[in-house]
């Protein structure tokens, strides 16, 4: 249990059995409560000196205080601590005086329903105003830095708000002939340009400002006080400067190595394969509309586009004509509607589109076009014509998207509806609708993986983890499924996410660890050495009481701590490294065993090696999968094998479904494999190790 999972109750009650019962109605909605009860305010000011309090329940009035005077003290005190007024039966009239004084609401006693919605909301409420103050104390100190970076760097910096400037460091006004800041202050940026340029700096500036310019870069003729003149290129980007929106302009000065720079520029911005942009300039250009979206500036959309059936392309076409596939359509896209916006390769066969200055209604209208170009288009694959068919998604760029990944992930939902929907075919992802929805679903699975751990309908099953070179012991991964009313397996496909979701994971974990501590028990009982792969989510991860209850349970079972190798998958790792060390250094003091799990698809995969001296690299299935055939993938794993044999560290390959991948794994020299092809995941433990494959 974290400080995140506790609801920190303050109750002023004069009838305990009336603070109770609201408290246990808060529990059997899922709260985790700490109630600290007073009486009189001197009770209440000692309270709040060495308790944190998110909310306090007042009853109206008790003979010692009533709910005004707490309401008055909290304001007095400056507190931030949302108080809620609680009245009899019939007497909710009697809350408005310390409603006017500021309580935030109130219900009469028996109000249950309304009681959970209450602190839900004030729960919600209290978390955004501190993670705002939070926020806001960053950001002023974000700003502190920046301003000193800013000061001494060597390149030009300026801030303009509406075509005048508020800020320049040192080297903008030596560039320009200006003593001292007082001397910009108010001056408009087109005293910085020369006279033939200003009809192009205006042009720019209103596309600029109404988010219509897919360039963030203007190269003009700079003019310095005495009248020189001297090639620039000045960089724009959205920014603050003490609170107020206003752009940030990077001016170097060009006179030199200009078109190497320029050459350079490109490239970093392009996709070697399709010639469309990268994935990396994709997201600096929606995070740019993005930015501007706050100050109702922009608006567009975001489409998510997807090859359908790309992995029968490349069965029947192999990995050089997929290419060629995938080539031909980017070529063809680029062409049509390449200068309508942004177009980007975003991985594989996936592409993005970028549209700015447009409602949903014309982003839904070039959507239906785009597949339709799709579908018409032929492309020449070895002699033979091949058609394409793609699914897109399209998601609405505005006010209400909090950041550039919401962005991808609503379009990405979309493209996913569109596929299950058939393909060849778009969906516009509505938030308002789908977030409801999801809601609902989360809120449902939830209630069900709760009421599943209460009554403990999960099961474990064991999957056979065999060495390829003859290697003694018995190895299995743990597995888990959840149970149905029918007492029928769940995939984990249905209720892992929701419980992800909806942060239940970690209970699931150590569900999962605790019985599998049990049948290590019993193994060792029986004088038999089985080690066991027990995965961990990223709730654990981050969740500080996980480690020291593993400690614990291991301490009081006395289990052999050298049968147990803890999993984290290598995204989580990646994305949590701070915490993942932390896990790693944390296991390795208990003399535990630790793996990276999916590993070798990551970006920077072989950083993970680096950062985190694990155990075990369980290598992921989409590198292992059609081995035999795929050279790319044969070149990648026994680059994996080789790195891991130089740390020290065992290779599994996971998902293995046929024989043929087995001579070529070994040949890749992986020490372990797993998969289908040795035994499906079972609840017995019944593999014969000494047999082998």
């Amino acid at each position: 249990m974290s400080d995140a999972d506790l609801l920190r109750l303050l109750t002023i009650f004069d009838n305990s059995e009336e603070a109770e019962g609201l408290i246990n109605t808060l529990r059997n909605a899922g709260h985790i409560i700490r109630d600290i009860r007073v009486e009189d305010e001197e009770d209440l000011e000692k309270a709040l000196e060495e308790n944190p309090v998110d909310i306090i329940l007042a009853k109206q009035a008790t003979p010692l205080i009533t709910a005004k005077q707490t309401v008055e003290y909290i304001i007095k005190s400056g507190r931030d601590i949302p108080v809620i007024v609680v009245t009899s039966t019939g007497e909710l009239d009697s809350a408005l005086e310390a409603m006017q004084t500021g309580a935030r609401d109130s219900l009469e006693l028996g109000q249950n329903e309304r009681l959970k919605l209450l602190i839900k909301r004030e729960v919600a409420d209290l978390k955004n105003r501190r993670g705002l103050r939070r926020s806001e104390k960053m950001l002023h100190e974000s700003e502190k830095r920046a301003r000193d970076l800013i000061d001494n760097s060597r390149d030009a910096i300026s801030y303009v708000h509406d075509g005048m400037h508020i800020y320049a460091n040192n080297a903008y006004l030596k560039m320009f002939g200006y003593d001292t800041l007082e001397d910009i202050e108010g001056v408009p940026i087109l005293d910085m340009v020369s006279n033939e340029d200003h009809a192009k700096m205006k042009e720019f500036l209103r596309k600029y400002s109404k988010g219509q310019s897919t360039d963030d870069t203007l190269e003009v003729h700079g003019q310095t006080l005495d009248g020189n003149k001297f090639k620039i290129i000045m960089e724009f980007t959205t920014a603050s400067m003490e609170g107020e929106a206003c752009s940030q302009i990077i001016i170097r000065d060009q006179s030199t190595t200009r078109e190497l720079e320029k050459q350079l520029n490109v490239l970093s911005k392009q996709d070697l394969l399709t010639g469309l942009y990268n994935r990396n300039y994709f997201l600096e250009q929606v995070d740019k509309v993005v930015a501007k979206t706050v100050e109702d500036k922009a608006q567009g959309a975001l489409l998510y586009i997807v090859i359908d059936e790309f992995e029968k392309h490349k069965e029947e076409h192999g990995i050089s004509g997929a290419d060629l596939l995938l080539t031909d359509v980017a070529g063809m896209l680029k062409k049509k509607v390449g200068n309508m916006g942004t177009l980007a390769r975003f991985e594989g066969h996936h592409f993005t589109f970028l549209l700015t200055g447009i409602d949903l209604k014309q982003a839904e209208k070039i959507a239906g076009g785009l597949v339709k170009l799709i579908q018409d288009h032929s492309s020449d694959i070895n002699g033979k014509l091949v058609s394409a068919r793609a699914s897109l998604g399209l998601a609405h760029i505005n006010e209400t998207v909090k950041n550039t990944q919401e962005a991808i992930n609503r379009a990405i939902k979309g493209f996913h509806a569109a596929e299950k929907a058939g393909g060849n075919q778009y969906y516009i992802y509505n938030p308002a609708v789908e977030d409801l929805e999801e809601q609902e679903q989360i809120a449902h699975w939830s209630h069900r993986i709760k009421e599943a751990l209460k009554h403990n309908q999960f099961k474990l099953l064991f999957q056979p983890i065999v060495s390829l070179h003859g290697e003694s012991g018995e190895h299995y991964e743990v597995l888990v499924r959840m149970l149905d009313e029918q007492g029928e397996d769940l995939s984990p496909s249905e209720f892992i996410p929701a419980a992800n979701q909806a942060d239940l994971m970690k209970y699931i974990d150590r569900w999962v660890i605790a019985n599998t501590f049990k049948v290590l028990t019993e193994r060792t009982q029986q004088q038999k050495q089985t080690r066991f792969f027990i995965k961990i989510s990223q709730g654990s991860l981050i969740d500080p009481e996980f480690l020291p209850w593993v400690s614990e349970r291991i301490k009081s079972l006395r289990l052999d701590v050298t049968l147990l190798v803890f999993e984290l998958s290598e995204d989580t790792a990646l994305n949590n490294i701070n915490a993942a060390k932390g896990f790693v250094d944390a296991f390795k003091q208990l003399n535990c065993r630790t793996a990276l799990e999916n590993f070798g698809i990551e970006q920077n995969t072989f950083q993970s090696m680096k950062q985190l001296p694990v155990d075990y690299i369980k290598i992921h299935a989409n590198l292992i999968q059609n081995l035999a055939q795929n050279v790319e993938n044969q070149d990648k794993v026994k680059e994996i094998t080789n790195e891991a044999s130089q740390r020290n560290m065992r290779s599994i390959a996971a998902s293995v479904e046929d024989a043929n991948s087995l001579a070529v794994l070994w040949q890749c020299s992986i020490d372990f494999f797993q998969g289908y092809f040795l035994q499906e995941p079972d609840t017995s433990l019944n593999y014969d190790f000494e047999e082998g494959f």
